[in-house]
């Protein structure tokens, strides 16, 4: 059987049994394919766990590897090899005797509250070109700082899952596919209510309640970027997505939201990973230490 042949096997079984990303799965597809060159044999029996070994720590030698990244390239092979095992391709899979290294905690950047007050305040006063970007993207930006949403969930918003009428947004591709129900804040509502406003004024209308604003079309990733980009250069403040998600969630610790609803907020698997954010959180902290007793 020819590596081809394993890697179409694979990429259908991804998608369409374990619902893998397609973004994902080519990312695996390609570092397998790499592997192969690398070992140059085109038998899955041939792949061995020292073969497998040898080339990560050789790329992270060359290639300046972090942890983080041995341990992703790890886990993509590790997916591979589990189902080759599972359609009894190979006896067992050679990746479980790789080690993952440690990773390095470190704190999540979040943004203090002074500079989002200024984040909100460029993104209302840049001299953008028309209305209903202004519109726009101040209920962009508003969207990640009072929901937490992430940058491929804000993405795949449909203009239906917005509902102003009971005020909450329905997320319905989360991360691993989960859906989830967040409530839209009091101060998210009135952006909100002025970009669908203006929304309605164009003529080309599309499903997605981010869309291009030249035609009917889902918003892109790098449209949002650029977005950032140019607050941070007239604020002073660089931030991106990612950091208005950290800032809100650090804003719903010290608000007094328990782990557990700033999960579901989160739209996390494990309160665990939630946990990080107590480290961040100052007002929680300072106020569980003045009610400690210590003597």
């Amino acid at each position: 059987m020819l590596l081809e042949n394993y890697l179409t096997g694979f990429k259908r079984y991804a998608l369409y049994e374990k619902e893998i990303t397609p973004k994902v799965t080519r990312a695996i597809l390609n570092s397998v394919s790499k592997l192969f060159e690398y070992a140059q044999v085109n038998n899955i029996t041939d792949i061995t766990t020292e073969i497998i070994r040898e080339y990560l720590y050789t790329q992270k030698e060359q290639r300046l590897w972090s942890a983080k990244t041995f341990r992703n390239k790890r886990q993509q092979f590790k997916s591979f090899f589990d189902y080759c095992y599972s359609h009894d391709y190979i006896k067992n899979n050679p990746v479980t005797k790789i080690g993952k290294p440690k990773l390095a905690k470190t704190l999540p950047r979040f943004i203090e509250a002074q500079d989002l007050l200024s984040i909100i305040a460029h993104t209302e006063l840049y001299p953008w070109r028309y209305e209903l970007e202004r519109t726009q993207n101040r209920a962009i930006i508003g969207t990640f700082l009072f929901t937490g949403m992430r940058l491929n969930e804000l993405l795949n918003l449909q203009f239906t899952d917005v509902n102003i009428s009971e005020q909450e947004i329905t997320i319905k591709k989360g991360k691993g596919n989960k859906q989830r129900i967040v409530p839209i804040h009091p101060k998210l509502l009135p952006l909100l209510n002025n970009y669908i406003k203006e929304r309605k004024k164009c003529k080309n209308q599309s499903i997605w309640f981010f869309q291009s604003l030249k035609q009917p079309t889902q918003i892109m990733p790098k449209t949002i970027h650029n977005i950032c980009k140019k607050i941070s250069k007239v604020s002073g403040v660089k931030f991106t997505p990612h950091n208005l998600r950290h800032s809100f969630a650090r804003g719903c610790i010290n608000a007094g939201l328990g782990l557990y609803q700033t999960k579901e907020m989160l739209g996390h698997a494990s309160v665990s990973t939630t946990e990080i954010y107590l480290s961040i959180s100052k007002d929680a902290l300072k106020k569980s230490f003045s009610e400690a007793v210590l003597v």
